[in-house]
Protein backbone atom coordinates (compact mmCIF):
# COMPACT_ATOMS: atom_id res chain seq x y z
CA UNK A 1 0.00 0.00 0.00
CA UNK A 2 1.40 3.55 -1.06
CA UNK A 3 2.82 5.40 1.96
CA UNK A 4 0.78 8.61 3.19
CA UNK A 5 1.83 11.33 2.39
CA UNK A 6 3.26 13.78 4.91
CA UNK A 7 1.74 17.67 3.45
CA UNK A 8 2.79 20.81 3.89
CA UNK A 9 -0.67 23.41 3.22
CA UNK A 10 -0.52 26.80 2.62
CA UNK A 11 -3.46 28.82 1.89
CA UNK A 12 -3.04 32.15 0.07
CA UNK A 13 -5.95 33.46 2.12
CA UNK A 14 -6.54 36.49 0.06
CA UNK A 15 -8.04 34.37 -3.20
CA UNK A 16 -8.62 30.84 -1.26
CA UNK A 17 -11.44 32.10 1.47
CA UNK A 18 -14.41 30.82 1.26
CA UNK A 19 -16.06 28.92 4.10
CA UNK A 20 -17.41 26.48 1.80
CA UNK A 21 -13.77 25.61 0.41
CA UNK A 22 -12.22 24.34 3.30
CA UNK A 23 -14.64 20.95 3.98
CA UNK A 24 -13.83 19.91 0.63
CA UNK A 25 -9.99 20.63 0.57
CA UNK A 26 -9.62 18.88 3.91
CA UNK A 27 -11.33 15.85 2.87
CA UNK A 28 -9.54 15.73 -0.22
CA UNK A 29 -6.42 16.39 1.16
CA UNK A 30 -6.65 13.14 3.57
CA UNK A 31 -6.91 11.28 0.45
CA UNK A 32 -3.16 11.79 -0.58
CA UNK A 33 -2.01 12.11 3.13
CA UNK A 34 -1.70 13.87 6.44
CA UNK A 35 -1.60 17.22 6.67
CA UNK A 36 1.22 18.33 9.35
CA UNK A 37 1.86 22.20 8.99
CA UNK A 38 -1.19 24.21 7.98
CA UNK A 39 -0.42 28.24 7.54
CA UNK A 40 -2.75 30.73 5.82
CA UNK A 41 -1.30 33.94 4.46
CA UNK A 42 -2.98 36.86 4.63
CA UNK A 43 -2.77 41.01 4.21
CA UNK A 44 -6.47 41.90 4.38
CA UNK A 45 -6.71 43.59 7.74
CA UNK A 46 -10.08 44.70 7.32
CA UNK A 47 -11.30 40.77 7.42
CA UNK A 48 -12.84 40.73 10.57
CA UNK A 49 -13.63 36.98 10.41
CA UNK A 50 -10.32 35.79 10.21
CA UNK A 51 -9.56 34.94 13.70
CA UNK A 52 -12.87 32.94 14.62
CA UNK A 53 -12.12 31.06 10.84
CA UNK A 54 -8.59 30.27 11.75
CA UNK A 55 -8.88 28.79 15.28
CA UNK A 56 -11.72 26.66 14.46
CA UNK A 57 -9.98 25.09 10.91
CA UNK A 58 -6.64 25.04 12.70
CA UNK A 59 -5.10 27.43 10.41
CA UNK A 60 -1.68 29.26 11.80
CA UNK A 61 -2.30 32.77 10.45
CA UNK A 62 0.82 34.41 8.95
CA UNK A 63 0.33 37.98 8.61
CA UNK A 64 2.11 40.55 5.72
CA UNK A 65 1.65 43.97 5.70
CA UNK A 66 1.08 45.57 1.99
CA UNK A 67 4.07 47.36 1.23
CA UNK A 68 2.77 48.00 -1.92
CA UNK A 69 -0.94 48.44 -4.05
CA UNK A 70 0.23 47.02 -7.28
CA UNK A 71 0.73 43.25 -5.82
CA UNK A 72 -1.07 40.82 -3.25
CA UNK A 73 1.74 41.11 -0.48
CA UNK A 74 1.37 37.90 1.05
CA UNK A 75 2.44 35.75 -2.13
CA UNK A 76 6.37 36.63 -1.81
CA UNK A 77 6.10 35.19 2.19
CA UNK A 78 4.35 32.44 0.93
CA UNK A 79 6.45 31.48 -1.38
CA UNK A 80 9.31 32.32 1.34
CA UNK A 81 7.58 29.84 3.64
CA UNK A 82 7.86 27.12 1.16
CA UNK A 83 11.38 27.79 0.81
CA UNK A 84 11.86 27.21 4.09
CA UNK A 85 9.26 24.42 4.72
CA UNK A 86 11.59 22.85 1.51
CA UNK A 87 14.49 21.98 3.97
CA UNK A 88 12.45 19.84 6.28
CA UNK A 89 12.85 15.90 5.74
CA UNK A 90 9.51 15.45 7.05
CA UNK A 91 7.23 16.88 4.09
CA UNK A 92 7.12 15.73 0.83
CA UNK A 93 3.73 17.54 -0.33
CA UNK A 94 3.10 20.53 -0.62
CA UNK A 95 -0.85 21.88 -1.24
CA UNK A 96 -0.67 25.49 -2.33
CA UNK A 97 -4.58 26.77 -2.10
CA UNK A 98 -4.39 29.95 -4.88
CA UNK A 99 -5.82 30.47 -7.79
CA UNK A 100 -2.46 32.49 -8.53
CA UNK A 101 -0.63 31.60 -12.02
CA UNK A 102 2.15 33.78 -10.14
CA UNK A 103 2.54 30.77 -7.95
CA UNK A 104 3.99 28.23 -11.13
CA UNK A 105 7.13 29.28 -10.19
CA UNK A 106 7.39 27.78 -6.89
CA UNK A 107 5.29 24.77 -7.62
CA UNK A 108 8.33 24.06 -10.48
CA UNK A 109 10.69 24.78 -7.58
CA UNK A 110 9.21 22.34 -5.24
CA UNK A 111 9.18 19.33 -7.76
CA UNK A 112 12.71 19.86 -9.39
CA UNK A 113 13.10 18.72 -5.19
CA UNK A 114 11.28 15.89 -5.87
CA UNK A 115 8.28 17.01 -3.79
CA UNK A 116 4.65 16.46 -4.83
CA UNK A 117 2.53 19.04 -5.59
CA UNK A 118 -1.35 19.58 -5.31
CA UNK A 119 -2.75 22.85 -6.35
CA UNK A 120 -6.17 23.77 -5.19
CA UNK A 121 -8.44 26.49 -6.28
CA UNK A 122 -11.77 27.47 -8.17
CA UNK A 123 -13.04 28.13 -11.37
CA UNK A 124 -10.77 30.78 -12.14
CA UNK A 125 -7.90 28.82 -11.53
CA UNK A 126 -4.97 29.19 -14.65
CA UNK A 127 -4.61 26.25 -16.35
CA UNK A 128 -0.92 27.00 -16.57
CA UNK A 129 -0.98 26.79 -12.83
CA UNK A 130 -3.01 23.36 -12.84
CA UNK A 131 -0.92 21.64 -15.10
CA UNK A 132 2.17 22.83 -13.31
CA UNK A 133 1.25 20.49 -10.55
CA UNK A 134 0.81 17.05 -9.76
CA UNK A 135 -2.53 17.06 -8.87
CA UNK A 136 -5.82 19.84 -8.65
CA UNK A 137 -8.34 19.85 -6.37
CA UNK A 138 -11.45 21.50 -8.00
CA UNK A 139 -12.84 22.77 -5.02
CA UNK A 140 -15.79 24.13 -7.24
CA UNK A 141 -16.53 21.57 -9.54
CA UNK A 142 -17.11 19.35 -6.01
CA UNK A 143 -19.31 21.67 -4.65
CA UNK A 144 -21.35 21.98 -7.81
CA UNK A 145 -21.46 18.57 -8.46
CA UNK A 146 -22.85 18.37 -4.91
CA UNK A 147 -25.50 20.88 -5.74
CA UNK A 148 -26.47 19.61 -9.30
CA UNK A 149 -25.53 22.86 -10.69
CA UNK A 150 -23.22 21.25 -13.48
CA UNK A 151 -24.30 20.72 -16.97
CA UNK A 152 -23.05 17.21 -16.70
CA UNK A 153 -23.89 16.35 -20.44
CA UNK A 154 -21.08 19.03 -21.42
CA UNK A 155 -19.03 17.49 -19.03
CA UNK A 156 -19.15 14.17 -19.45
CA UNK A 157 -18.70 15.19 -23.64
CA UNK A 158 -15.16 16.75 -22.48
CA UNK A 159 -14.21 13.76 -20.52
CA UNK A 160 -15.02 10.84 -22.97
CA UNK A 161 -13.52 13.06 -25.68
CA UNK A 162 -10.10 12.79 -23.70
CA UNK A 163 -10.64 9.35 -22.40
CA UNK A 164 -11.17 8.14 -26.05
CA UNK A 165 -8.18 9.51 -27.30
CA UNK A 166 -5.75 8.03 -24.71
CA UNK A 167 -7.53 4.65 -25.16
CA UNK A 168 -6.73 4.94 -29.58
CA UNK A 169 -3.24 5.75 -28.51
CA UNK A 170 -2.89 3.11 -26.50
CA UNK A 171 -5.24 0.35 -27.69
CA UNK A 172 -4.17 -3.59 -29.38
CA UNK A 173 -5.29 -4.94 -31.88
CA UNK A 174 -8.63 -5.58 -30.04
CA UNK A 175 -9.40 -2.30 -29.59
CA UNK A 176 -9.03 -2.68 -25.95
CA UNK A 177 -6.10 -0.85 -23.76
CA UNK A 178 -4.69 -1.73 -19.83
CA UNK A 179 -7.49 0.09 -17.39
CA UNK A 180 -4.00 1.87 -15.24
CA UNK A 181 -2.18 3.52 -17.62
CA UNK A 182 -5.39 4.72 -19.53
CA UNK A 183 -6.10 6.40 -15.57
CA UNK A 184 -2.56 7.40 -15.64
CA UNK A 185 -2.64 9.33 -18.81
CA UNK A 186 -6.00 11.10 -18.00
CA UNK A 187 -4.48 11.97 -15.01
CA UNK A 188 -1.56 13.66 -16.36
CA UNK A 189 -4.30 15.07 -19.30
CA UNK A 190 -6.63 16.55 -16.53
CA UNK A 191 -5.03 17.33 -13.39
CA UNK A 192 -8.05 17.86 -11.66
CA UNK A 193 -9.57 14.64 -12.69
CA UNK A 194 -11.77 13.18 -10.01
CA UNK A 195 -15.14 11.05 -9.86
CA UNK A 196 -15.82 13.70 -7.38
CA UNK A 197 -16.08 16.56 -9.89
CA UNK A 198 -19.27 14.36 -11.48
CA UNK A 199 -21.24 13.36 -8.47
CA UNK A 200 -19.84 10.44 -7.26
CA UNK A 201 -19.28 10.13 -3.06
CA UNK A 202 -15.80 9.30 -3.57
CA UNK A 203 -12.65 9.16 -5.46
CA UNK A 204 -12.53 5.42 -6.48
CA UNK A 205 -12.04 4.99 -10.78
CA UNK A 206 -13.41 2.06 -11.68
CA UNK A 207 -16.80 1.68 -10.08
CA UNK A 208 -16.71 5.45 -11.38
CA UNK A 209 -16.48 3.95 -14.72
CA UNK A 210 -18.28 0.60 -14.58
CA UNK A 211 -21.50 3.21 -13.43
CA UNK A 212 -21.63 6.47 -14.62
CA UNK A 213 -19.60 5.38 -17.80
CA UNK A 214 -20.74 2.25 -18.67
CA UNK A 215 -22.90 3.67 -21.35
CA UNK A 216 -19.30 5.07 -23.24
CA UNK A 217 -16.80 1.94 -21.86
CA UNK A 218 -16.46 -1.89 -21.62
CA UNK A 219 -14.63 -2.65 -18.48
CA UNK A 220 -13.07 -5.88 -18.45
CA UNK A 221 -11.07 -8.39 -15.86
CA UNK A 222 -7.69 -10.41 -17.63
CA UNK A 223 -6.05 -12.53 -14.68
CA UNK A 224 -4.72 -9.42 -12.40
CA UNK A 225 -5.32 -6.54 -15.15
CA UNK A 226 -8.69 -4.16 -16.25
CA UNK A 227 -8.74 -3.78 -19.64
CA UNK A 228 -10.89 -0.76 -21.18
CA UNK A 229 -11.89 -0.49 -24.80
CA UNK A 230 -14.52 1.99 -26.56
CA UNK A 231 -18.88 1.30 -26.75
CA UNK A 232 -19.84 1.42 -29.87
CA UNK A 233 -22.03 4.71 -29.95
CA UNK A 234 -24.88 5.64 -31.77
Amino acid sequence: MENRKKIALLIDYDNFSKEEYFPILKDELNEFGDVLVKYGFYSNFGDSTIKEKFIRLGIEPIAQIPYSNKKNASDIRMSIEAMDLLEKDFIDCFCLATNDSDFTPLVIRLKKSNKYVVGAGNNLASENFINACDAFISVEKIIESKEKKVNEKNQYNDLIKTIDSIIDSNKDEKGMAVFSAVIQSLKEKMKDFSPKNYGSTNKQVLPFFQNALSNSYNIVSINTDYFISKKKRV
